[in-house]
């Protein structure tokens, strides 16, 4: 699903704009043509990057000041109290009342939205900075289900488990980073001071130096006349490559179908991709909606933008009488358990219920790799300091060591 800005006419001749949703600008054209609008102008609008799940761990989600632990309870208040039968518009303005500076400010421009017009899940579309497609998603198949409180009693959920996840790994990895930052700043300390000192020494002697400590020299001399490039291009690589995964389409294709095939981090983002696209698929299918119909919200709530557009897909090959089991045979991102799950819950007639269990199974899958994974940094990058520091050591005392042969009878 493709974001798009769009200018028109109503039936009443006036001129009127917004945003809207859809698969391509015919589809686009399509939906909004049925609203009764004409003379269409559309503008792709550039979306907001979804931040991976194996980096979206590893640091704290804000937005806008907006954390996922006050949007799970936001998410959990207002579902209880549509539950209770009160609208829309009159819960918001309850939760304005309570709510922080900075989500009472967007609380007040959703509820101007809607009374605008707009449906909860266009208003809140509006805020991408701090609603994310995964959210979206769910809160317009509760809409177009009319079971817009599970839905978001399922938001916050799940919102709850990634924020309580997120806080063991950032705990777990406190450790190993500091490790990592202190062997990078005791090497380049030692290429960038010590080696010098040492290599003014050595260069009075008239004996060969060993091959390690000519290597270790080499990279000294490098880093003293180059040190600024290396620090300069290792911090301009990382803002160039994101300002061109958030440009460019076919960038954003390329890395994440290279992420989906790395051996471990692959892993992990098929699962979490796995486990959003089945949540959000059973959500809708519960409530009554078609496989077909359900498919484009399930794209929505990934974060992988090749899983994304493959779960998309499914759907012409769903409209043309394919099961979806086989449709996902097509696709290497979707793993075998997976197609497995759905082929016994389509011939059992409980789809649903299989794919609640594979949400589960795939989150379950997820956190035992994590923390399985963790306990491994550690050890080594003990290993890789050792190796490191060492060597540089050994590289420095083996040419003294070899000196001494000269004192002696």
């Amino acid at each position: 699903m493709q974001g798009y800005s769009w200018q028109g006419i109503d039936s009443l001749g006036l001129p009127q704009q917004g945003s809207i949703k859809a698969l391509s600008k015919t589809h686009a054209k399509d939906l909004l043509t049925e609203q009764g609008v004409r003379n269409i102008t559309l503008r792709g609008v550039t979306q907001s990057v979804h931040t991976y799940p194996y980096v979206g761990w590893l640091m704290p989600t804000r937005a806008s000041g907006i954390d996922k632990k006050e949007l799970a309870y936001f998410s959990r208040q207002i579902a209880s109290l549509l539950t209770a039968g009160i609208p829309v518009i009159d819960a918001l303005e309850t939760l304005e009342a309570d709510s922080k500076p900075r989500l009472r400010a967007i609380l007040r421009a959703v509820r101007a939205s809607l009374g605008n017009g707009l449906n909860l899940g266009e208003a809140l579309a509006l805020h991408p900075e701090t609603f994310d497609n995964g959210y979206l998603a769910l809160v317009r198949s509760g809409e177009a289900a009319g079971e817009l409180g599970p839905a978001l009693t399922s938001l916050a959920d799940s919102y709850m488990r990634a924020q309580q996840f997120r806080h063991h790994i950032r705990q777990s990895l406190v450790q190993p980073a500091l490790i990592l930052a202190t062997a990078a700043a005791a090497t380049w300390m030692l290429l960038a001071f010590v080696m010098p000192e040492f290599a003014a020494m050595f260069a009075q002697q008239k004996r060969s130096l060993p091959q390690i400590t000519q290597w270790v020299l080499q990279l000294a001399e490098t880093v003293e006349h180059q040190g600024k490039w290396w620090l300069f291009g290792l911090s301009a690589s990382p803002v160039m490559g994101l300002w061109c995964y958030r440009r460019s389409e076919f960038v954003r294709m390329l890395l994440d179908g290279m992420v989906l095939r790395v051996p471990v981090l692959g892993n992990l983002c098929q699962c979490a991709n796995t486990a959003d696209m089945c949540r959000t698929l059973a959500a809708t299918v519960s409530a009554g909606i078609a496989i077909n119909k359900a498919l484009p919200f399930a794209a929505d709530a990934c974060g992988n933008h090749f899983f994304q557009r493959a779960v998309g897909g499914l759907v012409s090959q769903l409209e043309n009488g394919v099961r979806l089991h086989d449709a996902m045979a097509a696709e290497f991102c979707f793993p075998n358990t997976l197609r497995r799950m759905i082929r016994l819950g389509e011939e059992s007639g409980r789809l649903e219920h299989m794919l609640r269990q594979a949400t589960a199974f795939h989150e379950e899958k997820l956190h035992r790799a994590v923390s399985n994974f963790l306990p491994l940094i550690e050890p080594l990058l003990m290993v890789l300091l050792g190796f490191v520091v060492g060597g540089l050591i050994l590289a420095m005392y083996l040419p003294i060591f070899a000196m001494g042969d000269l004192f002696q009878p």
